[in-house]
């Protein structure tokens, strides 16, 4: 009644496995015996209805304690000669199920090809017991549990199916996108080809001339000069009358100017 000695962990609570694979379940012992000369019986049990302690004691797989190599002694040895645990050791794994022991605390439980009936609760149990007139009596119980499911595989021609469908799915897809991406395409090279040419525009700038034919020039005005002698008040003859002194040469005479002052008015005459 007093409190236990030992304990048993587990180093995860929850297993998930696919369906046709190996698994190997593993609990550890902790913590010291009552007395190193007492014995470690160690097991497993297996519940399909979610019993985290195993209460019916059902073997995994129907096989029994001596197909399991579950161990009495207290160096993992399992009685009788070797003949005899070869044996064992033959029908458990003809099940599919074999019992590891360790020296460093752990056991271990290998269950081979799983199936979907190997779904549920796996208790490993320890218990310390002492030989008195014979027979072992218990003196400790622990006990931890896994649980394990299995995940069901998809047959091969389902599996092959389902590939060949999303391939085709995606072929599918990539052809009604392709012209999408063409058109995107398209539309990225015009925006480059437009900053590009809006880009040489500004740095060389070009201005075209407007075509003659487009527009029509307008007839330019013909200037006419008619020179005409206008008398003076004077009665004189203006410089500018062909004849004059300093009057401009008229067509083909030459024109020399002389240093003598032209009288411009009567009062210059009378002086």
């Amino acid at each position: 009644g007093g409190p236990a000695a030992f304990l048993i962990t587990t180093p995860y609570s929850l297993c998930v496995c696919p369906e046709g694979q190996n698994v190997t379940l593993t609990c550890r012992i902790s913590g010291p015996l009552a007395d190193h000369h007492d014995l470690l019986y160690k097991t497993w049990y297996f519940s399909s209805n979610g019993d985290q302690s195993c209460s019916e004691k059902k073997h995994i797989r129907n096989i029994t304690e001596k197909e399991l190599h579950h161990d009495l002694g207290r160096h993992h040895e399992l009685p009788g000669n070797g003949t005899q645990k070869s044996s064992l050791r033959a029908q458990a794994s003809h099940h599919g199920v074999e019992f590891v022991p360790d020296h460093h605390g752990a056991f271990h439980i290998v269950v081979m090809n799983l199936t979907l009936q190997d779904s549920g609760n796996y208790c490993c149990y320890a218990v310390e017991a002492r030989w008195e007139h014979g027979k072992p009596h218990t003196l400790q119980v622990a006990h931890g549990f896994v649980e394990l499911q299995i995940q069901q595989a998809l047959p091969s021609s389902v599996a092959d199916i389902t590939a060949a469908a999303l391939a085709t799915g995606a072929c599918i897809v990539g052809i009604l996108c392709l012209p999408l991406i063409l058109l995107l395409i398209y539309k990225q090279r015009q925006a480059v080809s437009s900053r590009r040419t809006s880009a040489q525009g500004i740095e060389n700038p070009v201005f075209e001339e407007v075509p003659s034919a487009s527009v029509e020039p307008r007839p330019r005005p013909q200037l006419s000069y008619m020179a005409s002698r206008q008398p003076s008040e004077s009665g004189r003859h203006l410089l500018s009358e062909p004849g004059t002194p300093l009057s401009p040469p008229g067509p083909g005479d030459c024109f020399f100017p002389t240093l003598d002052p032209v009288p411009d008015s009567p009062n210059s005459l009378k002086a």
